[in-house]
């Protein structure tokens, strides 16, 4: 039998390592916070059969930009799911936005990459250049590269004139909720998620996903508190796009949030229940992969959980789990 002070301490390993694998889960899907990553990362398979080739999953079809943004206009939310450090990805994102500021209608655009603690620091602040958005948002320290990766997509709404809002909530602040009391949730957080509930074969395939992007080291139980992170997460960034007044309501965020299936879609469509909503996967090029069956099907799903799938080439990247396994041996 554990003594009271072995057992506190054995509690707070407990919790320490599930506080590690929150914020891993959180930043895993940024580019590496490794000091060595200090420019762009370069793109390859450019040359690849289906780069810039655009997918409408719906009408098995391959379509055009025009195509694209008519089906754009004609939704009120426009989710554009990315690959946090493929700079492609942010340029054509940055497309839209500039598509969409030419425009009659309103236009917000909510970002991942702005938490709410971020938020009521810029709130009262009339900002015109990207670089003001920058230096005011690194006032806190977080995993993003503004400068590198979403300069682009903040001048474009900038310039456009556009509503830029934050649509996550500050790590620590997830954190604390999740380990201490989750009456600490934002009382309109939980009150939509308490209007979703997942079926088993989505819920395990999250877990999956969240097993395999910590490389297959955590175990199942690591997983439970990552889950409901990641869901607090959907449910917030949902609630940004709800709460938004524009015509037309764009987020910019990792692809894995914006899946129809589990992602902020279903957080959406529990709420407004009318609401028109378009999925966008910017997706990066496998080399073998040449054709679009093999992305269609996987063991998971049969087809993708996205609208469109906007095929890029790949950024050249280290393995993150290389440095992960070799610092857990």
């Amino acid at each position: 039998m554990l003594s009271k002070s072995k057992s506190i301490s054995h509690q707070h390993l407990k919790w320490s390592c599930i506080f590690l694998c929150v914020c891993i889960s959180v930043c895993l899907s940024l580019p590496l916070e490794s000091k060595e990553q200090i420019e762009l990362s370069p793109l390859v398979l450019q040359g690849h059969v289906l780069n810039d080739k655009i997918y409408d999953i719906k009408n098995s079809r391959f379509i055009n930009k025009a195509n694209l943004l008519n089906s754009i206009t004609d939704n009120k939310y426009i989710l554009l799911g990315e690959t946090h450090d493929n700079i492609k990805h942010h340029e054509n994102q940055a497309w839209v936005i500039d598509e969409l500021a030419k425009l009659s209608f309103s236009t917000s655009v909510s970002f991942e990459m702005i938490d709410d603690t971020q938020a009521e620091f810029i709130a009262s602040r009339d900002i015109k250049k990207s670089d003001d958005l920058i230096k005011l948002l690194n006032h806190y320290k977080t995993a993003w590269q503004y400068e590198d990766y979403y300069k682009i997509l903040f001048d474009s709404a900038l310039e456009g004139e556009l509503k830029i809002l934050p649509a996550n909530i500050e790590r620590k602040k997830l954190y604390n909720i999740i380990r201490h009391d989750k009456s600490k949730l934002p009382i309109e957080t939980e009150r939509l998620m308490s209007e979703v509930s997942l079926t088993a074969d989505l819920e395990n395939s999250l877990q999956k996903e969240i097993v395999e992007s910590h490389c297959g080291m955590i175990e199942k139980e690591t997983t439970k508190p990552m889950m409901t992170g990641q869901q607090i997460r959907d449910a917030t960034m949902a609630l940004s796009l709800l709460n938004s007044s524009a015509d037309r309501r764009v987020l910019i965020a990792g692809r894995g949030h914006v899946r129809n299936d589990r992602g902020v879609p279903v957080y959406l469509s529990a709420r407004d229940k009318e609401a028109r909503i378009i999925a966008i996967a910017l997706l990066e090029v496998e080399q073998d992969k040449i054709d679009i069956a093999p992305y269609l099907d996987n063991e998971d799903v049969k087809m993708l959980p996205f609208d469109y799938v906007w095929f890029t080439a790949r950024a050249d990247r280290k393995d993150p789990c290389l440095s992960f396994k070799k610092q857990h041996k």
